[in-house]
């Protein structure tokens, strides 16, 4: 006779599933779309690694090619294949100086602005602006340069020596225009940006020389340069 199947017992449609059979159903489910997700993380990876070799590589190349200038028209060439690269910055600057050291002021004056574009703020930068205000005051753009030195001069972040130096030169630009007061102002602010500054003492030079009758008053305050050692 047949047999009527026993009744399933609901205390074991209860019991939890074990762990390792739930992640088995799971990946059953899910293997497929892990094992892709994994293949793009992977990729991606990869992909970076590639990237950042041909980068790397690449700079590299870029670096050579820039230690092998020798000549203004290589630093040029070299400045116009790598636009807004550091070292395009330093080949303009090579090129302004070469300009700045045979007078081709307005040259010279060309090649430094574009080097304040392409340089990182810093010393190199900050030099390119100093040798920008000197071709221009060299070119007859005195009040370029002027305005361009006091820049330099009032900014906390230059280095003291580029705004010493530039506080001096933009002296020399104040005494060739007769405003002597000016220098003496110049020969203040100097010594309190560096007090042992070579710079700073010129500018007190370039003060004791002027004529007598344009000398300060007496009332005017008086600063000693600090005793050498």
């Amino acid at each position: 006779m047949p047999t009527t199947p026993a009744p399933s017992d609901p205390k074991a449609a209860d019991m939890p599933v074990p762990v390792e059979e739930s992640l088995r159903q799971a990946w059953e489910r899910h293997g497929n779309l892990i094992l892709a997700l994994c293949g793009l993380v992977l990729a991606a990876i990869l992909a970076k690694g590639v990237w950042d070799y041909i980068v790397a590589h690449k700079e590299i190349e870029t670096q050579a090619e820039y230690a092998a200038c020798t000549t203004p028209e290589q630093f040029r060439g070299f400045a116009a294949n790598h636009p807004g690269h550091p070292l395009a910055g330093l080949a303009e600057l090579n090129v302004a100086d070469d300009a700045y050291s045979t007078a081709h002021y307005a040259d010279a004056a060309s090649g430094y602005d574009k080097a304040v574009a392409d340089l990182p703020a810093g010393p190199f930068q900050s030099r390119a602006k100093l040798g920008l205000a000197m071709a221009q005051a060299l070119s007859g753009k005195t009040s370029d340069a002027e305005a361009a030195l006091r820049q330099i001069v009032d900014d906390p972040n230059q280095l003291k020596a580029i705004r010493c130096e530039a506080g001096y030169h933009l002296a020399g630009l104040a005494v060739a225009a007769g405003r002597t007061a000016e220098v003496q102002k110049l020969a203040e602010q100097l010594l309190q940006i560096d007090s042992t500054s070579p710079f700073a003492e010129r500018t007190f030079a370039l003060r004791s020389e002027l004529p007598e009758e344009a000398a300060p008053s007496p009332s005017a305050p008086s600063i000693k340069l600090p005793a050498k050692n």
